[in-house]
This record gives structure tokens, sequence and C-alpha cells, in this order.
């Protein structure tokens, strides 16, 4: 049976994902050496038996992922650190619907400009996409409210010359979280756990 998963993104700084491949090579590692110990094969017994033993091992791994004990995956250790950081942040809990009017994909009104060099694609459950996109809009949308009523009042280009305006927008600005926000977050937390 399959399992439904919802394909995110968290754009990076240039170094991250080597640091992520070494971390699931050592996860990987420890993969192999449960199964080493816990599920030797005996590549001469009968066809039965290997497939029995081969169903065990399976089932073994994945209470372990789900447990959080063995991340050996892109996608079960972001699950678990999406939801650890969700937690940490309070966030774990139901949320109404986003309001039409706020962001869903692309640039968010007050997002910071930066340049994320790199990408790590991960698949997460549907729910926990949804609770990620769900906390980022109703934390957030006091400050895109006011915002856009900023940007509406004062178009074009805001530098520092423009003194009072510029520091409302960056005070604002500051108190926009993105789901990519969260999801560096979640990465920095999968790399310094280990």
């Amino acid at each position: 049976m399959a399992v439904a998963v919802t394909p995110v993104q968290a754009r990076v700084a240039f170094g991250t994902r080597a640091r992520l491949t070494e971390r699931l090579a050592a996860e990987k590692d420890a993969r192999r050496a449960i199964l080493a110990a816990l599920f030797p094969v005996d590549p001469e017994a009968p066809a039965a038996e290997r497939a029995r033993v081969s169903a065990q091992a399976r089932a073994h791994l994945r209470a372990l992922r789900e447990r959080g004990e063995l991340r050996d995956s892109v996608d079960v250790l972001m699950t678990h650190a999406v939801r650890a950081e969700l937690g940490e942040r309070g966030w774990d809990h139901p949320w109404p619907p986003p309001p039409p009017t706020a962001p869903h994909s692309g640039r968010w009104p007050g997002s910071v400009d930066r340049a994320w060099p790199e990408v790590i694609p991960m698949r997460i459950p549907p729910e926990l996409a949804e609770r990620l996109q769900a906390g980022c809009v109703h934390v957030s949308m006091p400050a895109i409210v006011e915002i856009r009523a900023l940007r509406e009042a004062n178009p074009g280009p805001l530098t520092p010359r423009d003194g009072a305006i510029y520091e409302r927008y960056q005070e604002l600005a500051a108190k926009v979280i993105t789901p990519g926000d969260v999801l560096r977050a979640a990465v920095d937390r999968a790399l310094a756990t280990g």
C-alpha cells in the first residue's frame, strides 16, 4: 500500500547537501549493521525462508523509521525534523485553513531576498505539509496584511533613505515566517542531531 506524500523543497546554503549526504551515509551504515546483526540471510536457505526473514527485516526497519530511531532517507529524516521544528515553535496543533488572500507559493510579502544556491527535495506526509503551510500563514498573516497596505501606500523600491517607512517595513518583514524558513530550520535540526 502506497503512503501519500507531499513534495516540498528546502532552499539552503552551499555545502548543506554534502553535510546531509554524510549524515544519511551514517544512517545507512547503521541500517546495514542492524540487518547483519538481527536478520542474517543464509543464501543457501530455501526461498520461502529468505522471504520470511526479508519480510521481518522490512517490518523491523519500518518500525524503527516510524519511531525516528532510523532516519536513512531524506524523507524520513526530514519528516521527523519538520515535526520536531513545528513542535518547538508550538505549531503542532490543527490550524484553520489559510484565508484565500494568504500566500501559497512563490515569494511571500516581506520575505527577505537571499541566495540559497542548493535545493533539498523531500516528500513529507500531507498533513505535515498542511500544518507547516497553515502555521506559517496564521503566524505571519497580521504582518503580511500590514506589509501589503504599506506597499500599496508606498509603491516602488524601499531603501534606508525612506526612514520610518523603511524601518516599519523591516520590522514587519521580520515577523513573516515562510515555509522555507521552517524547512531550513528543520534541515539544521536534522544535521545537528545524529
